[in-house]
């Protein structure tokens, strides 16, 4: 029995900032996978598209060599027509395998790929128990986790698959993926090689924009996470971990021993995080600094309490700029990410979001459109309320409205969303402070990629 693990390509836009600045990590739910299927008896391999950069033509000539008797397909929404793409691809040169699809995407609409004829099975939650069972052949009715059809109905077995406790999964398998691959985002990292690492699933927040909101919060042990770390430094070389937690400092015990372990053992790696601004403090930050962390990214996403309120991103302004002057004074930089396009969003509350963008001053501000993801409280509200323009994915990209909002007009919203990142990073404070911090093959890369995300974003629309 062998399974191959995909990852498909990530095609974007060129006018859209991701397109200049995209990272490319290993996934991660992809080496949890192979992990366990490897404890447990079955030959897994991953191939990571994004990483390898190849066109279409290059991955149809890639999976024509590839011979499985099933596949696995991960997607998230913005990427879900390339995996079902990949997946025709399969069909085409192996017509005996079994597809399966799993992810965000699938596991919030999962009938589409099965009604589109692009998977034969859709396992929905954490992967890891349900795609064991599916390949040792047990019964497919009972599977917790597993859609499938059954003499043309759609059958879901209940509930969503779900691993409680995170320290009984064995490490990522590093070993299937080629680390020389993979670069994070510029401006997010000071060494290379670099890699991501997750020490939770799911996130205290309920926001309404994220699919995260109603994922049940569990930790790995600070013990784990060292353990992981230092297995990634000692035999891989890693020199810089970028934690993709939802929230990393949720549980300020985990992350005050995992700093403890890191100093004491003599760990020597930087890193970033992200956070939210209402999970830091400054005992917190000064212990995190003097183990690494160098960057933390907090989810500011408007400066209006209203629309704070409406989409239940309960942080006040307040505790917000009090957090990022902690993390300043703590050494640490700060990245911070706001968003256009909420429910109430007006040309006047964008601009409040930019002014204290720009008043918060943070070493990094990105800015993206507000994008309704399947499976979020707010992809509902907007196909209820009639306001949703498309359910074409590859529009889901965090650069395009994707609603018709009626208190501001979408061409307005492109504007003030291309005017946020000219008012910030074309001010000479923030000119001068990149030249002093940054070093300068980062810095070249970060410049050049908003150089020409300016320039088109100035160019008439199609």
């Amino acid at each position: 029995m062998k399974i191959c693990l995909i990852n498909p390509p990530w095609n974007i836009r060129k006018d859209n900032i991701w397109s200049h600045i995209r990272p490319a990590y290993p996934h991660l739910g992809l080496l949890d996978l192979a992990a366990v299927l490897e404890r447990e008896g079955i030959d897994a391999d991953i191939v990571d598209f994004p990483a390898l950069l190849l066109d279409w033509r290059g991955i149809e000539e890639k999976i024509r060599t590839l011979h499985y008797d099933y596949f696995g397909i991960t997607a998230t929404t913005s990427v879900a027509h390339n995996g079902y793409r990949v997946s025709e691809i399969i069909k085409k040169f192996s017509a005996g395998s079994k597809v399966i699809f799993g992810g965000v995407h699938a596991t919030s609409l999962p009938e589409e790929p099965l009604q589109k004829g692009m998977a034969d099975f859709v396992i929905r939650g954490d992967g890891e128990e349900a795609l064991v069972k599916l390949l040792k052949g047990s019964p497919v009715s009972n599977i917790a986790g597993l859609s499938y059809k059954d003499t043309g109905a759609i059958r879901h077995v209940q509930p969503n698959g779900f691993v409680e406790d995170l320290d009984d999964l064995p490490f990522p398998a590093y070993h299937k993926i080629d680390m020389k691959l993979y670069k994070p985002t510029p401006g997010s990292y000071k060494r290379l090689p670099a890699i991501n690492l997750i020490t939770s699933r799911g996130c205290p927040g309920k926001c309404t924009f994220c699919n995260s909101a109603h994922v049940q919060l569990r930790r790995r042990s600070a013990e784990n996470i060292f353990e992981d770390i230092a297995i990634l430094v000692r035999k891989y070389g890693i020199k810089e971990l970028s934690f993709y937690d939802d929230t990393f400092t949720v549980y300020p015990g985990t992350v005050m021993r995992l700093c403890e372990l890191l100093m004491k053992n003599k760990i020597r790696i930087t890193w970033s995080c992200f956070a939210r601004t209402d999970c830091v403090n400054t005992a917190m930050l000064k212990a995190m600094k003097a183990a690494g962390c160098h960057q933390i990214m907090y989810g500011i996403e408007s400066a209006n309490e209203k629309i704070l309120e409406s989409i239940r991103k309960n942080v006040n302004l307040e505790k917000t700029a009090k957090a990022v002057r902690m993390t300043k004074d703590a050494g640490i930089s700060v990245r911070c990410t706001f968003m256009f396009g909420n429910p109430g969003e007006t040309r006047e509350t964008i601009d409040e979001t930019i002014a204290y963008s720009i008043a918060l001053d943070p070493d990094i501000a990105l800015y993206n459109i507000t994008t309704p993801y399947p499976g979020t409280e707010m992809f509902e509200w907007a196909r209820e309320n009639g306001t949703l323009i498309t359910q074409d994915w590859d529009r889901y990209d965090l650069g395009e409205p994707v609603m018709n909002l009626p208190t501001i007009d979408n061409e307005t919203l492109k504007k003030k969303y291309k005017e946020a990142f000219r008012r910030f990073y074309l001010r000479p404070k923030c000119i001068v402070r990149q030249l002093v911090s940054m070093n300068l093959p980062y810095l070249f890369r970060g410049a050049r990629a908003l150089g020409n995300f300016f320039i088109r974003s100035r160019r008439p629309q199609s």
